[in-house]
């Protein structure tokens, strides 16, 4: 009984409470609530009451309809624990009453056992009112606690509220920073963009005049590789012909070499044979003109009409003339000499 807390305790109701519904679901035992409660899950008593709202709503009216306030007594709500202990002590009142009631009209062992039994009720009452009471005293050193704990918590809350504040202040002058360096690099970076597309554009212009050069180039490499494959088989061809033609003239000029050297042999030849035919007539007329000259020494000797003289006979005046006809033929082959 003590371990379960004053609004899960089964009490009995006002003759008004809530009742299950036909569904099976269970609700809120205070009347006009009618919220759903959840299953009961681990040890313990189920729960009668949605809230503790609707538990101290429950409780204090059924206080008040058990025992309500003397005239001179005022009123008090208590709340929270002591709730429940006034709500038993109000209760072990109305057992005692009943009990006395019970004690005139029924069995003195029944009234004995119910004297007991409510004996019993007030006793345990008391003691839960005790360990209420030492509950609500560490409650209260709890609550003084919790409050110094939040006045604490509100100085710290107010130093991190002002700390917000200049964090707020800083971050808001760091936005502001921030924005004033995101606008000057959105500016720079319209600028290099702007730039970028220029320099790409007169990029772009130069590609297209270096491909043209360079189409222009090859063109123009191609035309001079085919002039110069022309040339270079025009001078392949000369070349040959060249070669062809030096090889005719060689051969020409070998069978003209040939032809004069035989001719210029021949010549020499037929020169030195009419050289030895002129130098056999040079001694013969060399040797008729010794005869000639020994003739005019002998005739010298013996001059004309002397009478020891023994002329000899005839053939000496042939022998006079002889001289002159070698000489004669002999001016002739000179001049028809070569």
């Amino acid at each position: 009984m003590t371990s379960q807390i004053p609004d899960q305790m089964p009490q009995p109701g006002p003759p008004g409470q809530a009742t299950p519904a036909a569904d099976g679901a269970r609700r809120c035992k205070q009347p006009g609530c009618g919220a759903e409660l959840p299953a009961a899950t681990g040890r313990g008593a189920p729960r009668l009451f949605c809230g503790p709202a609707c538990s101290r709503q429950w409780h204090n009216d059924n206080r008040q309809s058990a025992s309500p306030p003397s005239a001179g007594q005022p009123a008090t709500t208590p709340s929270g624990p002591l709730a429940g202990l006034h709500q038993l002590l109000a209760q072990a009142a109305g057992l005692v009453a009943d009990a006395a009631a019970q004690l005139t009209a029924a069995d003195p062992g029944r009234v004995a056992a119910a004297l007991a039994a409510a004996d019993a009720a007030r006793r345990q009452a008391q003691a839960e009112t005790a360990v209420a009471l030492a509950r609500a005293a560490q409650a209260a050193q709890d609550a003084e606690t919790a409050t110094a704990a939040m006045h604490a918590a509100r100085h710290d809350t107010q130093a991190a509220l002002e700390a917000a504040d200049a964090a707020r202040a800083d971050a808001d002058a760091a936005e502001a920073r921030a924005q004033a360096i995101r606008d000057q690099a959105d500016a720079q970076i319209t600028q290099i963009r702007r730039e970028s597309g220029a320099a790409l554009a007169a990029a772009r212009t130069e590609a297209g005049t270096a491909r043209a050069d360079r189409d222009t180039a090859l063109a123009a490499a191609a035309q001079d590789r085919h002039h110069a494959d022309t040339e270079i088989s025009r001078a392949r061809q000369a070349e040959a012909d060249a070669r062809a033609e030096n090889d005719h003239v060689r051969a020409d000029a070998a069978r003209e070499r040939d032809a004069a050297a035989a001719a210029c042999t021949a010549q020499l030849h037929a020169l030195g044979a009419l050289a030895d035919t002129w130098r056999a007539r040079a001694e013969h007329a060399e040797q008729q003109l010794d005869l000639e000259r020994d003739h005019q020494r002998r005739l010298a000797a013996h001059p004309a009409g002397d009478p020891g003289s023994s002329a000899p006979p005839g053939p000496a005046a042939p022998a006079a003339t002889q001289p002159a006809t070698t000489r004669t033929t002999a001016r002739t082959g000179a001049g028809s000499r070569p």
